[in-house]
C-alpha cells in the first residue's frame, strides 16, 4: 500500500452539529463584544449637542458650599468654563459679570465653572477678587465635569433651560451685553417651566 492510498484512506471527521453550533455562537458572541466595546468608546466621546440633558454635577463653591446643577430646576441656568490662566476667559468676564447684574433678579443663575487643578486653584480667589466678580463661582480641580461636558477647551458656555435640558452651545469668548449673544437666555426667560404651566 503506498503512502497516497494510505492517507486516502483515512477517515474523514466531521463537526457536528452541536460543535458548529458552539463555534457559530462563540464568534457571534465575539463580535458582539467588540461591537460593544467601540460602541461605548464612541458614547465616551459623542459630544454634548442641544436637546441632550445637561449632565449633572455636585461642586464647591467659593465659600466651600455645595453645589448641584440639579438644584436650579425652573431656572435658566448659565454654564460657563473657564481658567485663571486663560487670557479669553478673562476678556470675556466683564461682559458675564454685566449680564448677572441684569438677570440676577429674574429666574436665572449664573455658574461658573474654574477647571484649574490642584497646582492653580490658589489663583481662582485673587482671580475673582480682581475682576470683582459677584457670580458663583465653583471649583472642579479634579476635572469631573470635563468628561461629562467633553469640553473642548476654555472657555464654553452652556444654556440650560428650567428643564434641564441644553439650550444653546458656545464655544469661545462671547460678549454677553450684545443682544444677539443673550437671545436664547431672553427667550428663555419669557417661557415659564412646563412643571408651572397650565394644561
Amino acid at each position: 500500500m503506498t503512502e497516497e492510498s494510505i492517507t486516502n484512506s483515512a477517515p474523514q471527521v466531521k463537526p457536528s452539529g452541536a460543535r458548529r453550533l458552539v463555534i457559530t455562537l462563540a464568534a457571534v458572541g465575539i463580535l458582539a463584544l467588540a461591537f460593544g466595546v467601540v460602541w461605548l468608546q464612541s458614547a465616551k466621546y459623542e459630544p454634548l449637542t442641544v436637546g441632550m440633558a445637561a449632565p449633572d454635577f455636585t461642586l464647591p463653591d467659593m465659600a466651600g458650599k455645595n453645589q448641584k446643577l440639579s438644584d436650579y430646576r425652573g431656572k435658566v441656568v448659565f454654564l460657563n468654563f473657564w481658567a485663571t490662566w486663560c487670557k479669553p476667559c478673562k476678556e470675556e468676564m466683564p461682559s458675564m459679570q454685566a449680564l448677572w447684574d441684569n438677570l440676577k433678579k429674574e429666574e436665572f443663575v449664573m455658574l461658573a465653572i474654574s477647571m484649574d487643578r490642584v497646582t492653580t486653584k490658589k489663583d481662582i480667589l485673587p482671580f475673582v477678587e480682581n475682576m470683582k466678580l459677584t457670580f458663583p463661582i465653583l471649583a472642579d480641580s479634579w476635572g469631573q465635569t470635563d468628561s461629562r461636558y467633553k469640553l473642548m477647551g476654555v472657555p464654553e458656555t452652556y444654556i440650560i433651560d428650567q428643564d434641564g435640558v441644553l439650550r444653546e452651545k458656545v464655544i469661545g469668548p462671547r460678549d454677553w451685553t450684545r443682544p444677539e449673544s443673550m437671545e436664547t437666555i431672553v427667550q428663555l426667560l419669557q417661557k415659564l417651566p412646563k412643571s408651572v404651566r397650565a394644561d
